[in-house]
């Protein structure tokens, strides 16, 4: 039986505040409805988790969350036994026997799960979950139990492939996923959201925003010299700054030239000083045009 409808398809794309990714929600929902973990992938600042988050709440509402980390093992996801079960303190020791860990206090509430950057967590933290998603059950060793999934169970995590910091995913873990690519949106739909966010923004400031990350985003998927393009959240920090900045006296040049500086830091390498000079480069070479 259908998790959602076309209706419920509708509500969920007309409420999201992430714009032009409809593609990438609309897929997701179907292969939801279709009893399939869902993976949301691709370049940060895009809105993985805000839609991630947003598709839960309409379906669930009271649903369970992680953020994984580099430090995260399997006693974090399935659970294990407590650190306090080897207190000297028998009540203490008793009362902290073991810890059920967030999948299968999911599994036992009945409730769905978002798995946040899941690749900072290395894939000897999800062998539990593998198997849960490979058979169905998921056993409880520390409690010498076996939790079942339940049906229309709706598993969403979100990934950056290859990013600084993340682990590579087995072949065999990632493919118990869909992936669904969430990348870069349409010039346009940035566009739209400047003139909504920004509206005292000058026009050729906010095309050398759009300008600039652009350019960005093809330095990093063609040429390969940056380890990211410029996110559309780093698009309205650029523009919400400007914005403030000349309205209190800057001239446009100089506002643009600062934003694009600020945010090519965050796009670079910062361990590498010719990636640096790059960014500040096109920075500077883009306020020329300003």
């Amino acid at each position: 039986m259908a998790l959602l409808s076309r209706d419920d398809y509708v509500r969920i794309l007309e409420t999201c505040q992430i714009k032009g990714q409809d593609d990438a929600i609309l897929k997701a929902l179907r292969y939801i409805n279709l009893g399939y973990a869902i993976m949301l992938y691709g370049p940060a600042g895009n809105g993985k988790t805000s839609i991630a988050s947003h598709m839960l709440d309409y379906i669930s509402k009271d649903y369970l969350k992680i953020e994984a980390t580099e430090g995260m093992t399997e006693y974090h996801v399935i659970g294990g036994f407590h650190p306090l079960s080897m207190s000297g303190d028998r009540e203490l020791s008793k009362k902290f026997m073991y810890k059920d860990g967030i999948v299968a206090r999911a599994i036992q509430e009945d409730k769905n799960l978002l798995i946040d950057e899941f690749t900072r967590a290395p894939s000897s933290a999800y062998s539990g979950l593998f198997m849960l998603l490979s058979l169905g059950e998921l056993p409880l060793e520390h409690k010498e139990e076996v939790l079942r999934m339940p049906e229309n169970w709706v598993l969403v995590v979100t990934a950056n492939f290859g990013d600084d910091g993340t682990f590579k995913l087995s072949s065999a873990l990632k493919r118990r996923f869909i992936p669904i690519m969430v990348g870069y949106p349409k010039r346009y739909t940035e566009e739209k959201l400047l003139t909504e966010i920004t509206p005292e923004l000058p026009g050729n400031v906010s095309k050398g925003i759009l300008d600039f990350a652009e350019k960005t985003r093809e330095l990093w998927s063609k040429e390969k010299v940056l380890p990211q393009g410029l996110s559309t959240d780093g698009v309205i920090k650029m523009a919400r700054y400007c914005e403030l900045s000349i309205r209190e006296g800057t001239d446009n040049v100089t506002a643009f030239t600062d934003a694009a500086i600020h945010q090519g830091v965050i796009i670079a390498d910062e361990t590498d000083y010719l990636s640096l000079q790059l960014v500040q480069e096109l920075a500077l070479d883009m306020a020329k045009k300003i």
